[in-house]
């Protein structure tokens, strides 16, 4: 009876187990999926943008030439990294111009980056309960949306659950942000 019951165990533990690391699994495919995607993207622009400069009149193409297609391609390079990073910045800000020049005179000098890193920084909103040793915490970066003045929308997990929230946040002198949590939903 007590071999019955602790094998029986054995089996709601192993499955548990087994639906977790299968949730865990299914999340690390979307990530990937959604890298392989922003890669193809940068690389599909990269590759179809580069337009190397034709060799001058009546010249061969000697050290120099190869010297200034080099140069060339770096600085279009540098263009296109510069658009990913201001893409990939903005890609997730819903704040208009006025907005973050207001929060900058309310005494946040990098908005954008200060509103994330203070959510970050309040783990103690995520309304659940962290399982399988894991703790709880807002995803960085992207994932945090700040919408029109005074909203942003948040994703948190901790690595076996997580959830979305909608969040409200003021700024007090000289730049503290304070946070209230408005809703919130288990993925």
């Amino acid at each position: 009876m007590k071999a019955g019951r602790l094998l029986s165990t054995l089996v709601w533990v192993s499955l548990a187990l087994a639906i977790a690391m299968a949730v865990q699994w299914q999340r690390a495919e979307r990530r990937r999926t959604q890298a392989i995607e922003w890669t193809r993207f940068v690389l599909d622009s990269l590759g179809t943008s580069v337009r190397l400069p034709a060799p001058p009149e009546g010249t061969v193409r000697d050290s120099i030439y190869w010297q200034w297609v080099a140069t060339t391609a770096q600085i279009q390079s540098r263009q296109w990294q510069s658009a990913v990073r201001h893409w990939a910045t903005n890609h997730s800000i819903l704040l208009e111009r006025h907005e973050v020049e207001q929060l900058r005179k309310e005494g946040l000098a990098d908005p954008v980056r200060q509103l994330r890193e203070s959510l970050e920084g309040h783990p103690e909103l995520i309304p659940e309960r962290p399982v399988l040793g894991g703790t709880m915490r807002f995803a960085p970066g992207e994932q945090v949306v700040l919408l029109n003045r005074p909203y942003a929308f948040a994703r948190y997990d901790d690595g076996h659950v997580g959830g979305v929230m909608l969040l409200e946040y003021a700024v007090q002198p000289p730049g503290t942000v304070t946070w209230k949590r408005l809703w919130s939903t288990q993925e």
